[in-house]
C-alpha cells in the first residue's frame, strides 16, 4: 500500500507532462496550418484574387479567431477599391469585436470614402453609445462636421426662419414652411409674419390673424384691436409689438395695449426690446422701463426685430457702435462702423474700416476683417462673400467650406437647415448631414 501511495505522484506528473506536450503539440499543429494558409491567402492577394483570399481568412478565422485577421481581409478589399465587400467584412468583424476602435475606424473611413455620410455618422453615433473612441475616430468626425446636401425648393422669396419656421413666398402669396422646406400652411396670405411661442401673425383679405402651425386662426386681431394694423411683432416674453394707425405699442395676449406709444417698437429677447422715439432709440425692459438712460443714435436689429442675442446687443454711440450687455453695460472700448446680430453661434459680424470680419462676445476680434460682407455665425459657419456679388461659407478659424456660388443666402437654423438662392427665383435647402440623418 504505501508503495502504492509513491507511485500516485508519479502517475500525477506524467499525465501533466503528456497534456502538456499534447497542448504543445496541438498548438504548433494549429500555428502550421495557421501560416499555410495565410501563404496561401497572401499568393492569393498577389494575383489579385481577392475573394479566394477571403475564403481562406475566413478558415483561419475559425481556427484562430484574431482581430488580426479580420483587419487584413478590411484592408484588402478597400485597397482593391472592393467598399461593399469591406464594409460586410466590418459588420463581421464587430459581431466578434463589438467596441473595436480599429474596425470602427475602418468602417466610417469607408462611408467617407464612398461620400455616404448619413451612415458615418450613424455609426460615430454607435461608437458614442458604446464609448470607442481615438484620435482617428475624431479626425474623422472632424473631417465631415460640414458635408452637406441640398433640397430644391421653388420658392419665389424666402424670409428668415424663426423657432423653427420660415415664410415663404410663391405667386405673390405668402405661406409657412418648416426649416426642411416642407410646406405647412400653403401659400395664401397677404402677408405674414414671424413664428413664435406657436403662433405668427398673417394678413388675409385686409384681416390680421394669429395662426398656429396648424393653420388654425387663433386670435382675430382686426375685431380685438381699434384702429388700422400695419405691422406685428413677435409674441414673446408675454407681449407682442403691433404698429396701429402708425403708433408701436405693446400688447398684451388679450390685444390690450399693455404700455408705450413709439415711433418702432422692437421684440423681446431676453427681457429686452429696441424701441425709437424721435431720432433716438432707447432699450426697454418688458414692463416698459428704460434699462439704461442712454439714447443711441441707431440699435442693431434682426429682420424678427430682435436686439439681443446671446446677452449681447450692438448700438450707436457718436457714430460708431458698440457692444454691450443684457444690461446696457459696455462689454469692452471696441467701437465699429456696422455690425450683425450674434445668432446661435459665437461669433458675431462687424465692420471695421470698410471690410467686415467677427468678434466673439466679449467683443474682441477673433477673424479679421476681410470680406466685403458677412453674416454671424451659426452652428460653426458664416456666409461672406468677398466680392458683394456671390456668397459662400466659412468656418471658425476662416476656412473656406462652401464655396462663394450664391447671389443670397442665410444663416443656419438650430436644424441645421439654410436657404439659399442661386438664381432670382431658385432656391435651394442647404442642409448639414450632422444634423439631418436617421
Amino acid at each position: 500500500m504505501k508503495n502504492y501511495r509513491n507511485l500516485v505522484p508519479v502517475a500525477l506528473i506524467l499525465l501533466m507532462v503528456v497534456s502538456i506536450y499534447t497542448i504543445i503539440s496541438d498548438a504548433a499543429t494549429k500555428k502550421k496550418e495557421v501560416d499555410e494558409k495565410i501563404t496561401q491567402a497572401e499568393n492569393c492577394i498577389s494575383q489579385e484574387l481577392y475573394d479566394k483570399a477571403a475564403s481562406i481568412y475566413d478558415e483561419v478565422i475559425s481556427i484562430d479567431n484574431q482581430l488580426s485577421y479580420y483587419l487584413k481581409v478590411i484592408d484588402m478589399y478597400f485597397s482593391a477599391g472592393d467598399l461593399y465587400s469591406s464594409e460586410d467584412w466590418c459588420e463581421n468583424a464587430l459581431d466578434a469585436y463589438p467596441k473595436s476602435a480599429e474596425i470602427y475606424e475602418r468602417l466610417i473611413n469607408i462611408y467617407i470614402t464612398d461620400e455616404e455620410y448619413e451612415d458615418a455618422f450613424i455609426t460615430l453615433d454607435e461608437c458614442s453609445g458604446k464609448k470607442v473612441n481615438s484620435e482617428t475616430i475624431e479626425k474623422y468626425r472632424k473631417k465631415i462636421e460640414f458635408t452637406h446636401f441640398y433640397k430644391n425648393k421653388t420658392f419665389d422669396y424666402v424670409a428668415q426662419s424663426s423657432s423653427g419656421y420660415v415664410a415663404v413666398k410663391k405667386k405673390e402669396k405668402w405661406g409657412l414652411a418648416n426649416t426642411s422646406g416642407s410646406l405647412v400652411v400653403s401659400p395664401r396670405f397677404d402677408d405674414i409674419g414671424y413664428f413664435a411661442n406657436g403662433m405668427v401673425p398673417v394678413l388675409i383679405n385686409g384681416v390680421w390673424y394669429m395662426m398656429n402651425e396648424s393653420g388654425e386662426y387663433v386670435y382675430n386681431l382686426t375685431k380685438s384691436i381699434d384702429g388700422k394694423i400695419t405691422d406685428i411683432g413677435l409674441y414673446n416674453n408675454d407681449v407682442i409689438p403691433i404698429c396701429v394707425n402708425g403708433v408701436y405699442s405693446y400688447y398684451d395676449l388679450n390685444f390690450k395695449k399693455k404700455f408705450g406709444e413709439y415711433d418702432f417698437a422692437g421684440s423681446f429677447s431676453s427681457g429686452v426690446a429696441a424701441v425709437k422715439d424721435g431720432e433716438s432709440w432707447f432699450l426697454i425692459d418688458t414692463s416698459g422701463k428704460l434699462i439704461t438712460e442712454v439714447a443711441y443714435e441707431n440699435v442693431i436689429l434682426d429682420d424678427r426685430g430682435i436686439c439681443c442675442q446671446k446677452e449681447r446687443i450692438f448700438a450707436k454711440v457718436n457714430n460708431q457702435y458698440i457692444l454691450l450687455d443684457a444690461k446696457g453695460n459696455k462689454v469692452n472700448n471696441n467701437n465699429f462702423d456696422d455690425a450683425k446680430l450674434f445668432t446661435n453661434g459665437d461669433y458675431a459680424a462687424v465692420e471695421i474700416d470698410g471690410l467686415w470680419g467677427f468678434v466673439d462676445t466679449n467683443g474682441e476680434v477673433v477673424i479679421s476683417p476681410i470680406y466685403f460682407d458677412a453674416k454671424s455665425f451659426s452652428l460653426g459657419l458664416a456666409s461672406v462673400t468677398t466680392d458683394g456679388e456671390l456668397w459662400g461659407y466659412i468656418d471658425a478659424s476662416g476656412n473656406e467650406i462652401i464655396e462663394d456660388e450664391y447671389i443670397f443666402c442665410y444663416t443656419f437654423t438650430n436644424e441645421g437647415s439654410a436657404f439659399v438662392q442661386e438664381d432670382e427665383n431658385d432656391w435651394k435647402i442647404l442642409k448639414l448631414y450632422k444634423y439631418n440623418y436617421n
